[in-house]
């Protein structure tokens, strides 16, 4: 969590055969975040073998809604946290650190409570057009993404600080063993599926209250630096990342929710767990930029771009040779692993291999979002990120009908591809960088910041 007078520290720095660090740190990481998601999985097998594949259809969508607000409510403070707190370390900027992390709170908070008012106003003025389920629905995603985006702004700032495990952990892996621990007591007796949304967000909530009190301590010695501002630059940083995030990070959750306006509950609940097994084998690719990440930003930061870019192959080339390994277990026991659910979900095995080309996708062209962050060139990124959206929504309202599912998967696998190639060839235009597998030469060499 956050100590004050160990910010400038840089994990690593001092060793100068950072890999074996790295390697404790990625299984540590890894090992957590893997329990996490085969306990999210967890959570899905119990809803789908004890209520149907309907009732797991409707609870993608609240996962897939609670995912999206989550992001919404610090208006993109959360989605660039990383960076800067690796900024602020690497300069000793704690005043600018504490106020960064306040404000992120502030909007986090103003926010949801905004949503509360106007649904509950909403609520009160037209009853009758709004069946009593809705509503309730629509707290329970509210409260569970306010208590899911105060987890994330604790990750995201440590992330950015080198303290991955203690920042990822609660979010990743508390969070849903609590879920899936009262799931398992009590999903017998539970009537229907806005129980389980409701344990949803009292174990959100409940590791809320951990983080706060684990890190009371550290609070208390932060308290004596003075909270200083730089609005201006966060926002201009954060409102283009909030657009950025959604559109990149979360497209997922964004086709999800597309989907289903087209498809009925069953193909909801087949294309869920495709994703859900795209984003637990993501977790390793994630895992291994996340070690990097503070390291690549603060060379972005001190302008040393030698050291950048030998810190991004090394994430490339280890990130390209997971995601093989992953597309060739996902070829070989991917139908298996349907099967957990039902033999319904046999189905989605073409959808399951398609949606994983993304992650060698993304090993090949690099993380250019990133290199573009740390130059201060944030609009392009969410401008590329934009259109990427509406391709794969074009695709799906034009073929969904014919090919169903597999028109999502394509959709989804196609809209990635260009918007990684797009991404790719602006951030080595604007800052020189080439963040890709392809050792191309003659780079051009103007910086963007």
């Amino acid at each position: 969590m956050i100590q004050g007078n160990n910010i400038a520290k840089t994990p690593g720095m001092k060793n100068s055969n950072p890999l074996p660090g790295y390697l404790r740190r990625f299984v540590s990481i890894f090992a957590g975040r893997m329990l996490g998601a085969l306990l999210v999985f967890a959570i899905n097998l119990l809803i789908a073998r004890n209520m149907g594949p309907k009732a797991l259809g409707t609870y993608a969508i609240f996962v897939a809604l609670v995912a999206i607000l989550t992001i919404c409510l610090s208006l993109g403070f959360n989605s660039i946290a990383s960076v800067f707190a690796a900024e602020y370390k690497s300069r000793n900027h704690e005043g600018f650190l504490k106020g960064y992390i306040r404000t992120a709170l502030e909007y986090i908070f103003m926010t949801a409570g905004l949503l509360l008012v106007i649904l509950l106003v909403s609520w009160g003025f037209s009853p009758r057009f709004l069946p009593r389920a809705e509503p309730l629905f629509g707290i329970l995603v509210i409260i569970t993404a306010l208590g899911t985006a105060i987890l994330n702004r604790n990750s995201t700032i440590n992330v950015g600080l080198g303290r991955q495990v203690a920042g990822l952990l609660p979010e990743t892996l508390f969070r849903p063993l609590l879920i899936s621990l009262a799931l398992l007591l009590l999903i017998d007796g539970l009537p229907n599926i806005y129980w389980v949304m409701a344990l949803s967000a009292i174990a959100t909530w409940a590791c809320v209250l951990f983080v706060f009190f684990y890190s009371w301590q550290h609070f208390r010695a932060f308290s004596h630096v003075e909270a200083r501002y730089e609005k201006k630059r966060w926002k201009n940083a954060a409102w283009p990342w909030l657009a950025t995030s959604l559109l990149w990070d979360y497209m997922i959750d964004l086709i999800l929710i597309l989907t289903s306006i087209l498809a009925g509950a069953i193909e909801i609940a087949i294309l869920h767990v495709s994703f859900r097994y795209r984003v637990l084998a993501g977790f390793g690719m994630r895992t291994i930029y996340l070690l990097m990440l503070p390291e690549i930003a603060a060379s972005g930061a001190t302008g040393d771009k030698k050291q950048m870019l030998k810190k991004i192959a090394r994430a490339n080339h280890a990130s390209l040779a997971y995601s093989l390994a992953v597309f060739l277990a996902f070829a070989i026991f991917g139908e298996w692993l349907l099967a957990l659910f039902s033999s319904q979900f046999t189905t989605g095995l073409p959808v399951l291999l398609i949606i994983s080309l993304t992650m060698l996708i993304r090993a090949v062209f690099g993380p250019a979002s990133l290199v573009l962050a740390v130059n201060n060139l944030h609009l392009a990124t969410a401008a590329i990120s934009l259109f990427g959206l509406l391709l794969a929504t074009m695709i799906i309202i034009l073929f969904h009908g014919q090919f169903g599912l597999l028109a999502v998967a394509t959709a989804y696998s196609l809209s990635n591809f260009m918007v990684s190639l797009l991404l790719w060839i602006y951030a080595r235009n604007k800052t020189g960088i080439n963040c890709s597998i392809f050792p191309l030469a003659g780079k051009p060499e103007k910086a963007g910041r």
